[in-house]
C-alpha cells in the first residue's frame, strides 16, 4: 500500500525537479504523507478496541521505507528515464 504511492512520488520527483531539491522531495513527501494518514486514522477515525497505539512505531518503520522507495525511485527515473550519469 505505500510502496506504490512512494514509488509514483518519486518518479514525478525525477521527472521534474533538479537534483538537490529533488532528492528531498522524493524522500520527505512520502514520509509525511504516511505521516498525515497515520495521524488522521489516530485522532479523527473513531476508536475500533483493540491494544495500544502503535502509530509512532508504525511512523517509524513503514516512514522509512516509504521516503526510501521514494528516493530509489528518484534514482531509477534519473538513471534510466532522463539519462543522468
Amino acid at each position: 500500500m505505500i510502496l506504490i504511492p512512494s514509488a509514483a512520488v518519486g518518479f514525478i520527483c525525477g521527472l521534474v525537479s533538479k537534483r538537490r531539491i529533488g532528492v528531498v522531495l522524493a524522500g520527505l513527501v512520502p514520509w509525511l504523507g504516511l505521516m498525515g494518514v497515520i495521524l488522521y486514522n489516530e485522532y479523527f477515525v473513531p476508536y475500533q478496541g483493540g491494544g495500544a497505539s502503535m502509530w509512532v512505531i508504525a511512523q517509524l518503520f513503514s516512514g522509512t521505507i516509504a521516503a526510501g522507495v521514494g528516493v530509489g525511485a528518484y534514482y531509477m527515473c534519473r538513471i534510466y528515464v532522463k539519462k543522468d550519469k
